[in-house]
């Protein structure tokens, strides 16, 4: 988690005037530094090597003009800022332009995404940091006016955001934490006015017209126990141009659907089941009703996670040993089918593995390709 940053992309076609000058102005205007913190009060940043490897290595200044004409001379350059708590950024900024479709001329990433830590840090400095973040985001959305433009955290570069062409054949499968949408996507959208009325945790219009569409409240919800405001999909409302009383019935439909990823087995295959005693169970397990289980119990409250094959009659059992662990689970939250006869009701152990249609893992998390190689499940809790 360590290699997690929060990071920003603007994409346009055409920059500005004065892109470098103007960027670390809307920095400085954010609450941010661009000098160091040292005694020499200087601007720190790079350029771009002619031989296209790379970035050289890092120049200080105390001249902005010097710094704007040494990375206009070779087109590329990199600057280093700070906040007021002295966590280091840099901002990329390309002056020219590149044959691929879409591209990212002016580009920011940050610290280390721990810095949004609720458990490291009190909740006020999270917001104090994030709004900083917003604020950065917004001022340089302002100014260079971006068709496209995300604030997320990520390590690895996640395509899932980043668009492959322009709208409405952007290639885009999900939101970023906070997303700047150009008017170019509105008529795809059904308009200006629905675009503001996508049941996202915020949304607001920037004086260029532009809409900022942020997801929730907290960059990192790694991190932190986010608020993600009203819980049906946003990016369904924009993209498959879904009504909001249609997510909501069809969200009321799934918290009532469940589903049991070893339904999908068939007989003799192998998982990895999660579960947990009903001794240990926060709830009367006297009559089952895993729509209950699904909403009040967590994985990490297990009791075992185990080795488990699907037989004949639906039950799973244990690898090794072949003991009954449970019955399958049906859509409506009970178990099919009978319990072995020397089997008490109380024995059955309860699966943390069956959940919701809300947000279901899918099969393949808990399924296990060979008796030697563990699940994705069962790797994820140590085994």
């Amino acid at each position: 988690m360590s290699a997690l940053r929060p990071h920003l992309h603007l994409f346009l076609d055409e920059l500005p005037g004065e892109p470098v000058r103007s960027a670390v102005r809307r920095i400085q205007d954010s609450g941010f530094s661009t000098v160091s913190t040292d005694s020499s009060q200087e601007f720190v940043f790079g350029t771009w090597r002619q031989d296209e490897v790379g970035y050289g290595g890092w120049e200080t200044t105390a001249e902005l003009q010097f710094l704007v004409d040494r990375i206009r001379s070779v087109g590329r350059g990199r600057i280093k800022f700070w906040s007021p708590e002295n966590h280091e950024y840099q901002l990329s900024v390309r002056l020219f332009e590149t044959e691929t479709r879409v591209s990212a001329p002016v580009r920011i990433w940050g610290p280390p995404a721990r810095i949004f830590d609720t458990d490291e840090y009190t909740r006020e400095t999270v917001e104090e940091r994030t709004e900083l973040l917003v604020t950065l985001f917004l001022e340089l959305s302002e100014r260079f006016d971006p068709w496209y433009a995300f604030a997320d955290v990520y390590d690895d570069r996640p395509k899932r955001i980043f668009p492959v062409d322009r709208p409405p054949e952007s290639g885009l499968e999900r939101l970023p934490w906070t997303t700047v949408f150009g008017s170019e996507w509105f008529d795809f959208f059904g308009g200006a006015d629905r675009t503001k009325r996508a049941p996202a945790w915020n949304v607001r219009q920037l004086a260029t017209g532009s809409v900022v569409v942020r997801e929730r409240d907290f960059p990192a919800p790694t991190y932190a126990e986010c608020d993600s405001g009203p819980p049906i999909s946003t990016y369904e409302y924009l993209f498959e141009r879904r009504s909001i009383a249609e997510l909501r019935s069809e969200r009321r439909r799934k918290r009532n659907t469940i589903v049991d990823p070893f339904r999908e087995f068939v007989p003799g295959e192998r998982g990895s089941d999660i579960v947990l005693c009903k001794g240990h169970a926060p709830i009367e397990t006297t009559e089952i009703d895993y729509r209950d289980v699904a909403t009040t119990i967590g994985e990490s409250d297990n009791c075992y996670v185990f080795h488990v094959y699907r037989d004949d009659r639906g039950q799973l059992r244990e690898v090794n040993s072949g003991l009954f662990i449970r019955r399958l689970i049906d859509e409506d939250g009970q178990p099919i089918g009978t319990l072995p006869d020397d089997v008490p009701l109380e024995r059955e152990l309860l699966s943390l593995s069956v959940n919701t249609a809300v947000e279901p893992f899918p099969p393949e998390m808990y399924r296990m390709e060979s008796a030697a190689e563990p699940s994705v499940i069962a790797k994820l809790f140590g085994l």
